[in-house]
């Protein structure tokens, strides 16, 4: 079989019955899977499951060895809803699926749809979930942020560098996965905010780059977070002199061509990476 290619995925057959699965932004191995005879296996790092690395490798082979049933065992709750999610139904000891009953379980789509956003409609670049993400600092609002490994390195670089420079510069936001964009965006409307105002500000779920894992908000003292007058800041000087030299650029300038509100605060950090469309 040949390489299976999906949005943030490459699956690579290795050897017979074995599969690994490699996160296309920087083409790290992140999991295996394991086909035999109808069962399959799949060893992931952790919280790849939680960020749908699973479910979008299982079904896309799944789907390439068009085998007429699927089937396994797992007495691990989150397993066991990861299956479910996929359409697996319990037999006695196992759990096991047709073909024709796989799916495919799309947040993209259905929070969207949830929030009246038309998908067809949306003019931001889309942007893949991370497939892999660390821990990193505790944020101005005390609460705890992960980042892209090389994103996570790379502000730490950037960080302590301003720091020689007695400049002193905080995380107000990291990751945000895809349904934590849509809690933003709902909270806003729950409020009366239009929904076109909204997205003036939050992109739609599945179009804001905190997904990447690559994007962070910086604030620094003195000065409130996610606020115009950062730009006013000696951190903000700082950061147009500086951050390039470690990988990051501010995202939307004043009048930028994505329609997004000023935020000198929003950087995002550009490793060497392929472009996913």
């Amino acid at each position: 079989m040949n390489e299976i290619i999906t949005e943030r995925l490459s699956i690579q057959p290795t050897h017979k019955n074995c599969w690994s699965i490699f996160d296309r932004f920087d083409d790290q191995l992140i999991g295996k899977l394991f086909f035999r005879q109808q069962w399959f296996n799949i060893l992931l790092k952790p919280q790849s499951l939680r960020l749908g690395v699973a479910s979008e490798a299982s079904y896309g082979l799944m789907k390439a060895i068009n085998s007429p049933a699927y089937q396994a065992k797992t007495e691990l709750p989150h397993a066991q809803e990861f299956l479910s999610k996929l359409g697996f139904i319990r037999i006695n000891n196992h759990f096991k699926v047709s073909a024709e009953q796989l799916t495919h379980p799309d947040p993209y789509h259905c929070l969207n749809h949830q929030l009246g956003i038309c998908t067809t409609d949306i003019k931001h670049p889309k942007h893949q979930t991370a497939a892999q993400l660390v821990d990193s600092d505790i944020d101005c609002f005390d609460r705890p942020t992960k980042l892209h490994p090389k994103a996570h390195q790379a502000w730490q670089q950037l960080k302590q560098a301003a720091l020689t420079d007695d400049i002193n510069l905080s995380l107000a936001s990291a990751f945000r996965s895809m349904s934590y964009q849509a809690t933003l965006i709902s909270n806003k409307l729950e409020k009366g905010q239009q929904l076109n105002d909204v997205l003036c500000t939050n992109t739609a779920p599945g179009h804001s780059e905190h997904h990447t894992g690559c994007a962070i908000d910086i604030t620094t003292e003195g000065f409130k977070p996610l606020e115009k007058e950062f730009d006013q800041s000696p951190a903000f000087k700082w950061l147009t002199g500086h951050a390039a030299q470690f990988g990051f650029s501010m995202s939307y300038p004043k009048d930028n061509s994505a329609g997004i509100i000023y935020e000198p605060w929003h950087w995002c950090y550009h490793h060497q990476q392929e472009v996913i469309n």
